[in-house]
């Protein structure tokens, strides 16, 4: 470990996992909305994700390049949510870009959309928190609305920016980046959060970054996956035996997080199935409490998403 002072940003947190290897958490009002990574493999520098905005990816770039004395060599994309792709195009044209085959599929599918979605999305929530500022009677809420507004200019004026870059090279199973300090492995087990995630493993510090197969203290996003094998992949993260891994959001976890969201996802298939034994429709799915174990966790909204998918799973 280094006693360099680890670059500053207002859109992440830098930590130390190992020497030359750092977790970017995001920041709860950056405009990042996905954590990152930094493995330095002594003659490369990688970067795993590059989350949903040109600005908070910029400073991870940079953050990067000042760690490691060098360019960033390699981007590695764990699956093809927007807040996990849309910063690739600010690295470099020389900066390789890897997933898998079916993440760059899906990625030519959605990520125009989702380009066109976010251009017209925040101008109106603009206008809609600036209307509510004005007439908000409460100066706390006014407050609120107004550091709304801000967050979401600071959006929009990235858009110039936004444009999406495809991964350059695909892999259907597992790559290997060796490198004079370490080798690590970008692996996939297959699709649970989405179609395809991939996670990079670093077997000699035991260190995984899993994109969104793990969430920390927050409810896990179901709605583009498999949730049977997303549980067979936690099985396979498990067999690593890792003792750090960094989610796709939330704090830095172990694998008593991994035991947990192994937990929601059978506690909630069960109660889905339950619901749809009893004649229950998506909406009595979606109205149903969360588990008691969840209380406190972000995402909450999503829980009610969750349940209408499941229902529809469960009745295919």
């Amino acid at each position: 470990m280094t006693t360099k002072t680890l670059p500053q940003s207002e859109h992440f947190t830098l930590h130390e996992l190992a020497d030359g290897v750092w977790a970017a958490s995001v920041k709860p009002f950056g405009l990042g909305m996905s954590n990152s990574g930094i493995v330095d493999l002594g003659d490369r520098t990688l970067v795993f994700d590059t989350t949903i905005s040109p600005a908070s990816a910029a400073d991870l770039r940079n953050a990067a390049e000042d760690l490691t004395g060098r360019p960033v060599s390699c981007v590695l994309t764990s699956h093809w949510h927007r807040d996990h792709v849309l910063g690739n195009a600010v690295f470099a044209p020389e900066t390789e870009i890897y997933a898998t085959m079916r993440t760059r599929e899906l990625m030519v599918e959605h990520t125009p959309t989702d380009i066109v979605a976010l251009k017209k999305h925040w101008p109106q929530q603009q206008v809609e928190w600036a209307n509510q500022a004005k007439l908000a009677k409460d100066e706390a809420k006014r407050v609120d609305f107004e550091a709304g507004v801000r967050f979401a200019q600071a959006i929009i004026n990235t858009f110039p920016q936004l444009q999406m870059r495809l991964p350059d090279h695909t892999f259907t199973e597992q790559l290997k980046f060796k490198g004079v300090k370490r080798t690590v492995e970008f692996v996939t087990f297959g699709g649970g959060h989405t179609d395809s995630d991939a996670m990079l493993y670093l077997p000699a510090e035991r260190i995984i970054f899993t994109g969104d197969l793990l969430v920390v203290k927050n409810h896990p996003a179901l709605l583009s996956g498999h949730p049977r094998d997303w549980l067979t992949i936690l099985t396979q993260i498990k067999l690593l035996k890792p003792v750090q891994l960094m989610p796709g959001h939330g704090e830095l976890g172990t694998l008593a997080d991994v035991v947990l969201i192994e937990r929601y996802l059978n506690e909630t298939l069960r109660m889905a199935e339950e619901n749809w034994r009893a004649g229950g429709t998506a909406e009595s799915a979606a109205a149903l409490p969360p588990p008691a174990f969840t209380e406190g966790w972000d995402y909450a909204a999503g829980f009610g998403q969750n349940m209408k998918f499941l229902h529809e799973v469960i009745q295919k």
